[in-house]
């Protein structure tokens, strides 16, 4: 799959407003809908029904072919999340609770690859 531009980024860059709706369901159709009803984004709650499957794979896999960027919101405390719902296309994440500038540093730290963080990469791909 070829790497999309964030358009929910550049529409903020330059101004510009963004809409977007919450989704809970686990079913991509949800996503389907959210697409095509023209909006910029969708948040996808994972911080109070997280399933450990590949269902969230498929929201998001569904939100960049329907071209709405998926946001996935996170549980805090938990740097591995934040790289895995990257890694599967999440064009960016939520943490909820974030009280502290040191909290904040943590999830950073998480998401970004270095020098502005310390999410690993391999070579191998």
């Amino acid at each position: 799959m070829d790497i999309k531009p964030n358009t929910l980024r550049e529409k903020l860059a330059n101004g510009h407003r963004a809409v977007g709706t919450v989704v809970y369901s686990w079913s991509p159709y949800a996503i389907d809908v959210a697409a095509s009803a023209g909006l910029d984004y969708v948040r996808i709650d994972t911080e109070h029904a997280f399933r450990r499957d590949d269902m969230l794979e498929q929201l998001v896999r569904a939100a960049n072919m329907g071209n709405i960027v998926p946001i996935v919101r996170i549980d805090k405390g938990d740097p591995y999340l934040a790289r895995k719902v990257l890694e599967i296309g999440a064009g960016g994440i939520i943490v909820p609770d974030i009280c502290t500038p040191t909290e904040a540093q943590a999830v950073v730290q998480a998401a970004k690859f270095p020098p502005a963080g310390g999410r690993g990469y391999s070579s191998m791909c």
